[in-house]
């Protein structure tokens, strides 16, 4: 086990949370938010996407930049979605993050909390994308 075991709960919503994450943006952004954690060296444990909001469990490294993490995925991803062909609800982000600290004893907790958002909102769980 590694010496630093450092997990966190993130959330953000969209701007004025309006639905703009539909199926296909969220396709895109599951896999625009891994490759920005690859790239950070964050391990994600797990991620949710709703229409009008996000969460993500990750663990970050004792000396790691959470802001800088934060303006990565959200100024990036709303830039490069909003640029991909057929997206026609663009994606912007409120300004405001939440960040919270998980204990790992809590972990397990944690994961199913992200797990049952789509319970928690039944009115902004995302459909599949439908196959073309």
């Amino acid at each position: 086990m590694a010496a630093h075991q450092i997990y966190l709960h993130l959330t953000w919503a969209t701007l004025d949370r309006r639905p703009m994450i539909d199926g296909q943006t969220r396709t895109f952004l599951d896999e625009y938010v891994r490759r920005v954690a690859i790239q950070e060296r964050v391990e994600i444990l797990a991620a949710t996407f709703l229409q009008t909001h996000v969460h993500l469990l990750i663990r970050v490294g004792p000396r790691y930049d959470v802001s800088h993490l934060v303006q990565l995925l959200k100024g990036g991803s709303s830039y490069a979605a909003s640029r991909q062909p057929g997206n026609v609800l663009g994606l912007r982000w409120n300004r405001e993050y939440s960040v919270t600290s998980v204990s790992p004893g809590l972990l397990r907790k944690a994961v199913l909390y992200l797990q049952g958002q789509d319970r928690r909102h039944p009115a902004e769980a995302i459909t599949a994308p439908k196959a073309q």
